[in-house]
């Protein structure tokens, strides 16, 4: 809070204000990319100080699956051991600690969302079937070495491409009904 003496010198009054800036409200979707807090020295200072956040109901969670992890991500600081200096604050009836702590499970449970639950086995299944990369043998590398040292025209690629055609497949490349070279 700010105070000012009387503007004509006496000590008759005072005026006192609480000197405001300007804060801008957004959804978390539009703040996905951006961070708030302090950075590390030589870096480009963030947009944003603080970020204030209203989690809304611990259902809202379970609708819309890691929103208030993403909104949680965005600060680059949680504060001292004393709660201060953070670059997220919460506000909101609903919000609780275990808000934090407990950011996968239902309210007043130990069991994670369905739907946490359902990710979990997709990610398992895409990871069950990961192929692995071959390598480029001889012939591939050659034409990786080609293609890039090579300087084509659209005209001189039609003409391989209609030689290839006729040569590979006894016909020319206007045979092959819609396409078109």
């Amino acid at each position: 809070m700010a105070s000012i003496p009387c503007s004509k010198g006496h000590t008759c009054c005072t005026r006192s204000f609480i000197p405001l800036e300007p804060a801008y409200g957004r959804t978390i979707h539009k703040f996905q990319g951006q961070n708030a807090g302090p950075v590390d020295e030589g870096r480009t200072k963030n947009q944003y100080d603080v970020i204030i956040c209203d989690p809304d109901k611990h259902e809202y969670e379970s609708k819309f699956m890691g929103l208030f992890y993403t909104a949680l991500s965005r600060a680059t600081t949680l504060g001292d051991d004393d709660g201060l200096n953070s670059a997220i604050y919460f506000t909101g009836e609903e919000f609780k600690d275990d808000r934090i702590r407990n950011i996968g499970q239902g309210k007043g449970s130990i069991n994670e969302y369905k739907t946490i639950i359902e990710r979990d086995k997709w990610v398992a299944h895409l990871n069950s079937r990961k192929r692995t990369i071959r390598k480029p043998d001889q012939k591939m590398k050659d034409v990786l070495n080609w293609s890039s040292s090579t300087k084509i025209t659209h005209d001189q690629l039609f003409e391989r491409i209609t030689e290839y055609v006729i040569t590979n497949h006894g016909r020319s490349p206007g045979s092959f009904g819609n396409i078109r070279f």
